[in-house]
């Protein structure tokens, strides 16, 4: 069963906890809150439904036998690569509005990491939204 504790030990490294990705997400909120492009909730949007989409197809990802992993790979490279798109969108348009995306710095290019965040970025979403 996986706990909090055994991804902490995780032996593919590149862990980031829940603390930093308060953080970074706290970070990226404020720096979109205080955006002033017309279409910045657009892309907002577009980010949180790309977290979504990822982090559903992972979180299939434990009961899948061999075989529908290897069927659904493709899906969540490419779902995976549209939150990078996505985050890299968001810190363009936040540098060139507000000047600072320190917050995409921070999490870094590690796809694993990414991946581990847009479930974070999820978990708020949903937990939100009550």
């Amino acid at each position: 069963m996986n706990t909090y504790e055994s991804y902490l030990k995780h032996e593919a490294g590149f862990i980031i906890t829940i603390e930093e990705c308060m953080q970074i997400y706290s970070k990226l909120a404020e720096s979109i809150t205080l955006c002033t492009l017309e279409d910045k909730d657009k892309f907002w949007n577009d980010f949180i439904n790309r977290t979504a989409r990822y982090t559903f197809i992972r979180n299939q990802w434990e009961t899948m036998s061999s075989e529908e992993r290897m069927a659904a790979d493709d899906g969540r490279t490419q779902a995976h690569n549209v939150v990078i798109t996505s985050l890299n969108t968001l810190a363009r348009i936040v540098e060139h509005d507000v000047g600072d995306a320190s917050w995409r710095l921070q999490l870094g290019d590690n796809r694993k990491r990414i991946g581990d965040f847009a479930c974070f970025v999820s978990y708020i979403t949903g937990i939100s939204n009550r």
